[in-house]
């Protein structure tokens, strides 16, 4: 069926044009401003003192009765806005699922994100009761408040990401997943990589997922942060659990401060790899294979939680090439599910219905296609009522 998958993706543009993945209100001429979260203060009692955090709920979440993934943002206010950026792509393509953002503004990184101190570097040594204040202030915070899930993911940058390391150490079960993103692993002559391969010998059973990525501009390849990094993921390949999954990818001619967008990127596409549906699926399709992935990913990320638009169709192109309609509905029953706003896919559910000549079904697809364009204002009732005329005619007849 591969062949015939692929040729349903090339198609997909022709049969859904503009319309597909496109969640668009109706038109409202009232200016109003768009926001990529809400800013809020913790008062801590272990930091001591008043923390500012800021607030990113996914697209949907005010109608849906989800819950959510939570990712964890060091440096908050810095990165929050290119990684929200990243996920709307990403969530609207089924590559990630929809996620609630935490971005803890940072006021002292040295203090907050560095474990041990540095005689090089006064005032550092904090990150101990930092990360105390991740798990019992702010993750209790942020659970009471918002539909959230148990999936968890830490991000950090440079110091951050030394933190997001060590936190991997200190507190394993605290997060499901890192995305570790040029970490300052010579702190303290590389103290932390020292200390990687005792802890992963007793970790065995260590399930976790995890992205570190640098770019290719940060260093050589035989010293500093590039060759640092490549130390510690050495010790972590030769000492790996069973159950940890890890990538480490360069950032082709990335600096510091630039590779961060990729790693994110790239980061969160790795992490949640799990969503697509394995290969043996295209190759021996069966509806019981294809509604249990689906119910896994829905059941580990969210009820929001979908592959994208373009692998349903796809699927049930090649599922209809082979006359399979049964199977092809399924598949797009599950797509309009997923993407309750696309009168493309409803369309072509419809058409699908209709060639396992079951008008009735049909009908009704295309009639609530009718009142979707309606309320998207896509402008395509008269085409569906076209069909709707058409169907029972034919079905009278």
């Amino acid at each position: 069926m591969k062949k015939q998958i692929v040729s349903g993706i090339i198609i997909l543009t022709f049969l859904f044009g503009c319309n597909i993945n496109n969640d668009k209100p109706k038109t409202n001429k009232d200016n109003k401003a768009l926001s990529i979260g809400t800013q809020q203060t913790i008062k801590s009692v272990i930091l001591n003192e008043q923390r500012p955090i800021i607030i990113s709920l996914p697209k949907g979440y005010d109608t849906s009765k989800a819950s959510y993934p939570v990712l964890y943002l060091t440096d908050g206010l810095q990165n929050i806005w290119h990684v929200i950026g990243t996920l709307e792509v990403l969530t609207r393509t089924g590559s990630t699922p929809p996620m609630i953002v935490v971005g803890i503004k940072s006021t002292n990184r040295l203090r907050d994100f560095t474990f041990t101190t540095s005689k090089n570097n006064p005032g550092s040594g904090g990150g101990k009761k930092f990360l105390e204040f991740i798990q019992n202030e702010l993750i209790p915070y942020v659970d009471s408040n918002y539909r959230t899930n148990a999936f968890r993911v830490l991000e950090g940058h440079s110091l951050g990401g030394l933190f997001a390391a060590s936190t991997l150490m200190e507190k394993p079960d605290l997060f499901n997943a890192f995305i570790i993103m040029s970490p300052a692993m010579w702190w303290n002559g590389e103290e932390l990589t020292k200390k990687a391969k005792p802890f992963f010998k007793t970790h065995p059973d260590l399930k976790k997922t995890i992205f570190f990525g640098i770019g290719t501009y940060e260093s050589g390849t035989e010293y500093g942060m590039r060759k640092e990094l490549k130390n510690f993921t050495d010790v972590l390949s030769e000492n790996q659990p069973k159950n940890l999954r890890f990538e480490r990818k360069e950032m082709e001619g990335e600096g510091h401060m630039s590779s961060v967008l990729l790693s994110n990127y790239y980061g969160l596409k790795f992490i949640f790899s799990d969503m697509q549906s394995p290969r043996s699926l295209f190759e021996n399709y069966s509806d019981k294979k294809f509604l249990e992935h689906e119910n896994y990913i829905m059941s580990k990320y969210g009820k929001s939680a979908k592959q994208s638009a373009e692998f349903y169709v796809g699927l049930a192109s090649g599922l209809r090439e082979e006359k399979r309609y049964s199977e092809a509905i399924t598949v797009l029953k599950r797509s309009v599910e997923a993407y309750p706003f696309d009168v493309g896919l409803m369309n072509y559910l419809a058409n699908t219905y209709e060639m396992n000549k079951n008008i009735e079904a049909a009908v009704s697809i295309y009639r609530k296609a009718i009142e979707t364009s309606k309320k998207y204002n896509y402008n395509r009732e008269e085409e569906f009522e076209k069909q709707v005329k058409r169907l029972l005619k034919t079905n009278i007849e």
